[in-house]
């Protein structure tokens, strides 16, 4: 990296809340990608300071892979980077990891509940089974709702489910199976108040 580029990326770290956590000589692909896309055209810097930003690496250049929200240009974005940091884009603000394993474990895995975005991101970096837990909780809740309400074993759950989502589409399927828990215990109840009625 240009040495002349040290004082400047020190000077938007200062200015922007989004870099805060990091140091200029240490600043992760992520960041970096973050700092081009932002500043190369910022009033904010000199012209000869926006050159200098011009001569980092384009965003892809490092990108290893970005995991869209929907098809709209607003919609949230991860982009995971070669070096394994991550850049949160939404249309409300940015979040700059280090590591995205570590936003996995403290953003991502409390919730117990995920989008598609989540998912595909933590395949991306070797958290299956966080997934295939997300996806456990939600069919042993619904397996719990069918045997209560219905008298359905907890082992024929799943092929009712299977049977049942058949009618609102893999999308929304694979929607309510990252939801986990909560997700599974309200498809339970929809199925078991259809289950009763034809009953």
């Amino acid at each position: 990296m240009n040495p002349k580029l040290l004082p400047i990326l020190e000077k938007i770290i200062a200015r922007d809340s989004v870099l805060s956590p990091f140091h200029a000589d240490r600043l992760p692909q992520s960041a970096l990608a973050y700092i081009r896309h932002n500043y190369r055209m910022d009033s904010f810097l000199s012209d000869e300071e926006q050159d200098l930003i011009e001569t980092l690496a384009p965003f892809a250049d490092h990108i290893a892979d970005s995991f869209r929200e929907g098809n709209a240009p607003d919609d949230s974005v991860y982009h995971l980077f070669d070096d394994g940091s991550l850049w949160l884009k939404t249309n409300a603000y940015s979040s700059i990891w280090a590591d995205a394993t570590d936003f996995a474990v403290e953003i991502l895995l409390p919730r117990m509940t995920l989008n598609r975005m989540d998912a595909d991101l933590l395949r991306a970096i070797d958290m299956d089974d966080a997934v295939e837990s997300v996806l456990a909780d939600f069919y042993s809740s619904f397996a719990h709702i069918l045997n209560r309400d219905c008298g359905i074993p907890f082992s024929d759950a799943r092929e009712h489910w299977t049977a049942y989502s058949r009618q609102i589409g893999d999308g929304a399927r694979e929607e309510a199976e990252l939801g986990g828990s909560e997700s599974g215990r309200k498809e339970g109840e929809r199925f078991a108040s259809e289950y009763t009625i034809n009953a």
